[in-house]
């Protein structure tokens, strides 16, 4: 009986795919919109063509020349995106090239050759048959100004600290995402998380055999829950010498060394949105913890504010060197976030920058969140490697990773960035003052379908400000120094907003108080 009802689940996902083509498809103006909108599944990204999966029947609505078949009866798991990073890689060792744009191929794999794929000084990234989201997100952009605040927490970045969680993680030997060394790894890095006192810690596991993501959470006071900014970077290592000898110093305990000093530094301090620490593992094999982990957020409707992900941020050749922050053109567009990151750096730290945007797949975690339509940005010493070190047994401090002073600074800029988006809660309340009156709040109704009266009882009425946001933290309307507010469920603009959960939000006399309401329609 067993064995029937496993040859029976076998035919089901073969029926699943059964008649449904591996396309690649030019790209116009409108680029992967144009098909999303037809019902197309489109699951990767070029920048000149797209990787389709669609049902034969469905051919049809295609004219000739605009697409071409890669393969029929496509099956999950034999296909890979491959960017080499030198001129004397043969694709043709490790499969079939199905499609090459530039220098972009797609590969189907030789299972048993995929391990030595991997170990070559190549990008690749596995083809999820997942297909990319459309992009909703209307960005919620946080003004960079200087922040006392934010500057004491980027104070407490330590060159010697990041030093030694680099020194650390090379000491595993080899963090090969199926090794026991790299289980351990994800072991000394949860650990690290809990003794900074996070709200909690979780292993994900994705990938049978692969040692799991590691999650560290920091719970927003205003939005605890499903609000939240990332920081991320992987910590499997890979090399060409075999899997026995992996030390990725550069690729990329420095990395994950930004994410676990990010951790450290801001613990004493609170947020208003929470703060997701990641550090994923699967990253060599093709992005598959972070696509795991892309994936179920995106299933579970979590709002990602902004993902940092930091991968080889430890090497330099040239004097000055500049990180380069890469993001994506649009869907969804990343210019913004990028922006954004470039003005933390130029307030809170003294590294250069330099800002790419590209419609094409960028072959690092944050891929994974792009493909699922939240806004990612790769940080990274050079976008094409030219570290001599890369996947190689002297990617090691001294040789691999040879500027912790540089690797130091871009740390401070992304956690300048994802503390000014996190928001630093201070409620400013001067207590040695005996005439400072609390400041307090009545909002009433609390649920309704027509107006709520808000009442303010402060005595700084000059400087009062009452605002309304939605659950994304985006201001939907303020009134400044106002002491009664009749909100009817309209906007700045005058239009009707949706059904929902919002929040009324007051400032006056340094202190905040904040309600929850709820708007039916």
């Amino acid at each position: 009986m067993f064995k029937k009802i496993f040859y029976l689940c076998i035919l089901a996902v073969a029926s699943a795919y059964a008649g449904t083509y591996l396309i690649q498809v030019d790209l116009g103006p409108e680029r992967i919109n144009e098909f999303i909108d037809q019902g197309i599944d489109v699951i990767a990204e070029l920048e000149h063509s797209a990787i389709a999966l669609v049902p034969q029947d469905k051919l049809a609505t295609f004219s000739n020349g605009v697409y071409q078949i890669l393969d029929e009866n496509a099956i999950e798991g034999d296909y890979y995106l491959v960017r080499a990073t030198n001129e004397q890689f043969e694709p043709h060792i490790y499969g079939s090239v199905l499609f090459q744009e530039e220098q972009d191929l797609l590969l189907k794999i030789d299972p048993a050759m995929f391990e030595q794929l991997i170990g070559q000084q190549v990008h690749v990234k596995k083809l999820f048959f997942r297909p990319i989201v459309q992009s909703a997100i209307v960005p919620s952009i946080p003004q960079v100004r200087f922040d006392q605040n934010i500057q004491d927490i980027v104070d407490l970045v330590d060159p010697d600290t990041i030093l030694s969680i680099v020194q650390r993680l090379q000491d595993f030997k080899s963090r090969y995402s199926t090794y026991d060394s790299c289980f351990a790894a994800g072991n000394w890095i949860r650990d690290k998380f809990l003794s900074y006192g996070v709200d909690s810690v979780f292993f994900q596991y994705h990938t049978g055999g692969h040692a799991p993501n590691v999650i560290a959470v920091k719970r927003g006071v205003l939005y605890p829950d499903s609000i939240y900014t990332v920081i991320c970077g992987h910590y499997d290592a890979i090399t060409y010498y075999g899997p026995d000898i992996a030390p990725g110093a550069d690729d990329n305990a420095s990395g994950t060394a930004n994410v676990i000093e990010a951790a450290r530094v801001t613990k004493d301090y609170q947020f208003e949105f929470s703060i997701r620490y990641m550090a994923f593992s699967g990253e060599e094999f093709g992005l598959y913890g972070s696509e795991y982990y892309a994936y179920h957020a995106h299933n579970d409707g979590d709002s990602i504010r902004g993902v940092f992900n930091g991968d080889m941020i430890g090497y330099i050749d040239v004097q000055p060197e500049s990180i380069e922050v890469i993001g994506k053109l649009s869907n969804p567009s990343c210019d913004w976030l990028a922006d954004f990151l470039i003005a933390s750096a130029d307030t809170y730290a003294t590294v250069l920058t330099r800002k790419r945007l590209t419609n094409n797949w960028i072959p690092s975690d944050n891929q994974s969140f792009l493909d699922y339509g939240y806004p990612a940005l790769l940080e990274i010493e050079d976008y094409g490697v030219t570290n001599p070190h890369y996947h190689s047994p002297s990617d090691t401090i001294g040789a691999g990773y040879n500027a912790n002073d540089f690797c130091t600074e871009v740390s401070k800029a992304q956690i300048a960035a994802i503390s000014i988006m996190a928001v630093p809660y201070v409620t400013g309340i001067v207590e040695e003052r005996s005439e400072t009156v609390p400041l307090s709040m009545t909002v009433y109704p609390s649920i309704t379908g027509s107006q709520f009266t808000i009442s303010l009882n402060t005595h700084d009425l000059d400087n009062a400000l009452i605002m309304i946001h939605d659950v994304l933290g985006r201001t939907i309307a303020h009134y400044p120094k106002a002491d009664v507010v009749v909100w009817n469920g309209h906007n700045d603009q005058g239009k009707r907003v949706p059904a929902g959960v919002y929040f009324v939000r007051a400032h006056a006399g340094g202190q905040i108080v904040q309600e929850k309401i709820l708007l039916l329609r």
